[in-house]
């Protein structure tokens, strides 16, 4: 119930995932973001099989983030 109790208005994003981006992504602007966006930003997050996929992620979250 963590992450989806942490969605809030339809968000794909909770708080944490809105952290991990910042961390990867420092001074990452995350307001007035589209639900494509959200979406996407959400599903680099999600990892399915337990790699770590923070550098793969840094350059997709950025181009994302700049839609």
């Amino acid at each position: 119930a963590g992450a989806a109790s942490a969605m809030t208005g339809g968000s794909h994003l909770s708080a944490h995932d809105r952290a991990e981006i910042r961390q990867l992504v420092p001074g990452a602007d995350l307001q007035g973001l589209s639900n494509a966006q959200e979406a996407a930003l959400h599903g680099m997050l999600v990892d399915p099989d337990g790699t770590d996929q923070a550098s793969r992620a840094r350059g997709q979250i950025r181009s994302i983030l700049t839609w």
